[in-house]
């Protein structure tokens, strides 16, 4: 009984347990079924966007991907091809001036971004609300995005910067003989190439304008202009406001000399034309100055007021027969130049009477007074005499003496002034009176334009020696002369060599020479400070030249003469007692004797 009943409990509790795991098993499997179904379904939409789906109100539901980016390409195809519009307009610049330029897209690197567009609604995907979308379908209108190759882009723009950008350029005014020139200034422009590519680029990015959204497609660049140095607006303020008001009308120069019956006026009237010459226009940091030229305008003003002015002059001497006879001195007259051009430059600001300016003129009073030469007498200070060769062989030497002494005659040496005889002779020329005549070059007699002359300056040196006045520069010859003074004599070789003494006196000194028979004469009249003694040395070292001939067709007859050397002293005395000497040495090299043997010599 007990194994009857214990078998009946036994199978009840094996077919409970059976029945649970069978509703298990069927659980499974429905789930398997269904994941089978999920994942397939997922797999099956993995490249259709949802039913309901649009792009930028392009409807793309249910096509494959490749057939929904084949209808976005072709719908949006205008929009990369259509062009943006670029607005520059730098700073200051109106709007009605503002600029545009166009981009085309598709040559700037501009594309569509398909992946990023359609990311979200194609791909695999296993979350529920995608395939529920797939399902039922999705009422969803997608943004189209682009795509951006920047080094595209920055080239495009680089290029179109290129045709917008130029330079400042200055504004130019010039005053000419014609009037006022005039250059406008322009501003500089600059298309700033990497802010204006982030500036496409973003916009491009996050959207893909509508053509048929015009404004929408218009995007402001960054743009900055540069102005000039000189701009049109401080050419038109300098113009307005200096320059008009400068050449609006003349501006006249009055001055007064003397007074009474003596009185003298005259006018300067600078007009216009005369303006336009004397002003210029200067530009400092971006201003415009006007600029006027002193000395031009001096000059300009001497010209009609210049007959007021006189120089003065000083009083002098002159030689009247063997007499000095005083020049009397006068004043002079100058225009005041302080201040003028100054007084000038404002008047052009003025208008009316404020256009005159009154110049001045000064008198200038003579160096040397009358007063003072009242104080002058004239004595004789020195004489000598040189006697040279004559008759027909020395017609051209003496010639040459009758020129130089009637230059040198009447010569003022004024006080402190210094003696050129040089200067006192005059140009050595044929039209000066001057001819051909031996002259030493190197120890021989030679033929020289102006020969002979040496003894003028023999006789200066000495006149000037006994005369005690301070001796400057004098040359003594190659050879020694038996006509002249040992060791005190002069060549002369304008303009290597000159003979000069200064007036160290308190008085002119007149120079007054002539020439008598076969003599020069000179005396010098002034007032002398003192007595002169000389000392004459002995003739020493002695020496002889030579005897040659010589066949050149140039040749000079030459005598023989002894080389030496001797010293001269000048002691200069005041009331007996010694003030100064002057020590001399000199060294004459032996003259040879030349015998010319060409038939055409000029001194056979």
């Amino acid at each position: 009984m007990a194994d009857a009943t214990d078998r009946p409990g036994t199978l009840r509790e094996e077919g409970d347990g059976r029945g649970w795991w069978a509703v298990v098993g069927r659980l499974a499997a429905a789930l398997l079924v269904l994941g089978v179904i999920y994942v397939g379904a997922a797999f099956y939409f993995q490249d259709r966007p949802p039913a309901g789906v649009s792009v930028a109100g392009v409807e793309i539901g249910s096509l494959t991907e490749d057939e929904a980016r084949a209808e976005l390409t072709r719908e949006f195809a205008d929009r990369t091809t259509e062009p943006i519009t670029l607005t520059l307009r730098p700073d200051g610049v109106p709007a009605e001036d503002a600029e545009q330029l166009e981009v085309v897209p598709e040559d700037a690197g501009l594309s569509l971004d398909l992946d990023r567009t359609l990311r979200g609604v194609t791909g695999l995907s296993f979350h529920p609300a995608r395939l529920w979308d797939h399902v039922a379908g999705a009422d969803r209108d997608l943004p189209l995005y682009g795509a951006v190759d920047r080094a595209a882009l920055k080239a495009q723009v680089t290029r179109l910067a290129e045709d917008y950008d130029t330079e400042p350029v200055d504004g130019e005014l010039a005053l000419t003989a014609d009037g006022v020139e005039v250059a406008q200034a322009r501003d500089g422009r600059t298309l700033e190439v990497a802010p204006t590519v982030e500036e496409l680029e973003q916009a491009w990015v996050e959207q893909v304008w509508d053509d048929e959204d015009l404004e929408s497609r218009t995007l402001p660049a960054v743009a900055t202009g540069q102005r000039p140095d000189l701009t049109s607006e401080e050419i038109d303020r300098f113009t307005a406001e200096v320059l008009d008001p400068a050449l609006d009308a003349p501006v006249v120069v009055e001055a007064t000399r003397g007074d009474g019956d003596g009185e003298r006026e005259a006018t300067a009237e600078l007009a216009r034309r005369d303006l336009l010459g004397l002003l210029s226009v200067e530009q400092s940091e971006g201003a415009l100055s006007l600029v006027i030229d002193e000395e031009a305008t001096l000059a300009r003003i001497r010209q009609d007021l210049g007959r007021l002015e006189r120089g003065p002059r000083d009083a002098s001497v002159r030689l009247a027969g063997s007499s000095v006879e005083v020049v009397r001195g006068q004043v002079g007259y100058a225009l005041a130049e302080d201040g003028l051009v100054d007084a000038v430059e404002a008047a052009l600001q003025e208008t009316g009477e404020g256009r005159t300016v009154a110049a001045t003129i000064d008198t200038v009073r003579p160096q040397i007074s009358n007063e003072t030469a009242r104080g002058w007498s004239f004595s004789e200070m020195s004489s000598f005499v040189s006697q040279f060769p004559s008759g027909p062989d020395y017609e051209a030497r003496t010639a040459n003496l009758r020129a130089g002494v009637t230059n040198v005659n009447g010569t003022v040496v004024m006080p402190g002034e210094q003696f050129s005889l040089g200067a006192a002779l005059g140009e050595i020329s044929e039209e000066a009176g001057y001819a051909e005549a031996p002259v030493i070059v190197d120890g021989q007699l030679v033929m020289g334009l102006g020969g002979g002359l040496s003894q003028i300056s023999t006789v200066v040196f000495n006149a000037s020696w006994f005369a005690g006045v301070q001796l400057d520069a004098h040359t003594t010859h190659t050879f020694y002369i038996p006509r002249y003074p040992a060791g005190r004599e002069a060549t002369l070789a304008i303009p290597y060599i000159d003979n000069l003494w200064t007036n160290d006196t308190d008085t002119p000194v007149v120079v007054r020479t002539w020439i008598s028979g076969d003599e020069i004469h000179m005396v010098f009249l002034g007032d002398r400070r003192y007595t002169v003694r000389t000392i004459d040395g002995e003739r020493q070292n002695i020496t002889e030249g030579e005897r040659r001939e010589d066949d050149g067709e140039e040749c000079v007859t030459q005598a023989p003469e002894d080389g030496f050397t001797i010293r001269n002293i000048r002691v200069l005395l005041q009331g007996g007692e010694e003030v100064r000497r002057d020590d001399f040495t000199t060294t004459y090299e032996p003259a040879d004797e030349i015998v010319c043997t060409n038939p055409s010599a000029p001194g056979r």
